[in-house]
């Protein structure tokens, strides 16, 4: 079997019409321009006879139900490459359109319509543009823009850092930090025979939330993207891969020229240093769906909301979403997780907003030697919390249209993708052998 490396890449612009409505705050903010444009970015990688298509969408989240799976369907009709082989993912910027079912009021249901051909049109592209390539593994450390968001107090509980000056924790030391940060960039960088640099897959576990304005704006990762096309050329593709940040935050608020400035700083010398890995670099991919059950919906939220400190306005949005879950009668909903790799490095993807402790034991657990997470794939099912961050309490610990997973819930996934990675790991150690 040819075991010849192919790549290709593409981006389709998906910026929604100007006026559309902003996610990424408990309130809709209004647009009014485009600071820079978002995109579906796509990489279609071949090996060994076997095809996989991943894609980065400049979105806060896709729910599998609401042009997800159409778009994976879509894409797969189109390129002839197996569902179970296409992964979209999103960056979770706060200054993009709402794309969630459940807030179909805050919709530009035209765009929405379309996307989901948009981003089978990345795939397309990129499927099309497939030539004979390389790929380097790259790893950097940035420690200068991440912090766990969570602070642990003295009777356990757990306060998010902008409502830590809630009066009702005035009488409590805080002890430290409610969990770790994971400072590891991942890279797998893509370049043609000719040595020039095609696509560039980077991971990294932090919050796409340093920019709050109100002009569409892909965050922190637009400006890594324009930095690797200025070091590299316009043909760059990048596409990031949010690891499991759902409870790290960028310690520059609200700049992410400077956030996605020191990222970049890192990347951009072990780029450069980038050295092809020998093959054959066999590929494989699992894709799985699962059941996993929601959070008590019966639960009294008084105690939990006064702990947190919020408005009294703001806590209303809780209550109401709670009513709106409890409405729909139902007590859990079925998922995708996956993963996939090529040769020793392995992915696997979670449906939310995961945090890190999460990270860290997949990290140690896979068989494969390099693994890498991907948070807010192939579906939204809000934060994917740890039981020490649900006994502890905080925002992500609440009931609402975005956090309503059982701890439960995120156990079974995470089982399910160490499953198959081991599955798969064992496929490609017969390989190697054989």
């Amino acid at each position: 079997m040819d075991q010849q490396l192919t790549v290709g890449a593409a981006q389709v612009d998906i910026t929604p019409p100007v006026g559309t409505l902003l996610a990424g705050s408990l309130e809709p903010r209004t647009s009014t321009g485009v600071d820079n444009p978002l995109y579906a970015s796509a990489v279609v990688i071949e090996s060994g006879g076997q095809r996989l298509a991943i894609v980065a969408l400049d979105l806060i989240h896709l729910d599998r139900g609401f042009g997800g799976d159409e778009a994976v369907n879509l894409a797969s009709e189109a390129t002839g490459i197996p569902a179970d082989h296409i992964c979209y993912t999103c960056s979770h910027t706060h200054t993009g359109p709402y794309t969630r079912k459940r807030q179909q009021q805050h919709q530009d249901s035209a765009w929405v319509g379309a996307l989901p051909q948009r981003i089978a049109a990345a795939v397309i592209g990129a499927n099309d543009r497939r030539v004979p390539a390389t790929v380097s593994r790259c790893r950097a450390f940035e420690t200068r823009i991440q912090q766990n968001r969570r602070i642990r107090f003295k009777d356990g509980r757990h306060v998010n850092a902008w409502l830590v000056n809630n009066p009702a924790n005035d009488d409590l030391q805080a002890v430290s930090t409610a969990g770790p940060v994971d400072p590891e960039v991942g890279l797998l960088a893509f370049d043609d025979l000719d040595g020039q640099l095609l696509a560039v897959l980077y991971h990294f576990a932090l919050h796409a939330n340093s920019d709050f304005g109100l002009q569409f704006s892909a965050d922190y990762p637009g400006v890594v993207s324009s930095r690797l096309r200025e070091a590299f050329g316009d043909q760059v593709v990048p596409l990031f891969l949010p690891g499991c940040c759902g409870d790290i935050n960028p310690t520059h608020s609200r700049d992410p020229q400077t956030t996605g400035g020191l990222l970049a700083e890192r990347m951009l010398p072990a780029l450069q240093e980038r050295y092809p890995m020998e093959g054959p670099l066999p590929l494989g991919a699992r894709k799985r769906l699962v059941t996993v059950p929601l959070r008590d919906l019966e639960l009294n939220q008084d105690e939990r909301l006064a702990r947190c400190g919020w408005a009294p306005r703001l806590n209303e949005v809780f209550r109401e979403g709670q009513a709106i879950l409890r409405a729909e009668g139902i007590t859990q909903v079925d998922t995708w997780v996956q993963a996939f790799h090529l040769g020793d490095t392995a992915f696997v993807t979670l449906p939310g907003e995961v945090f890190v402790d999460w990270q860290v034991h997949i990290k140690e657990a896979s068989p494969f030697p390099w693994t890498f997470p991907i948070a807010l794939s192939n579906d939204a099912l809000g934060y994917l919390i740890t039981r020490d961050a649900w006994e502890g309490g905080g925002y992500e610990a609440l009931i609402n249209v975005g956090t309503f997973i059982d701890v439960a819930g995120v156990d079974l996934m995470v089982d399910r993708d160490l499953e198959m990675l081991r599955q798969l790991h064992r496929r490609h150690s017969t390989d190697m052998r054989g």
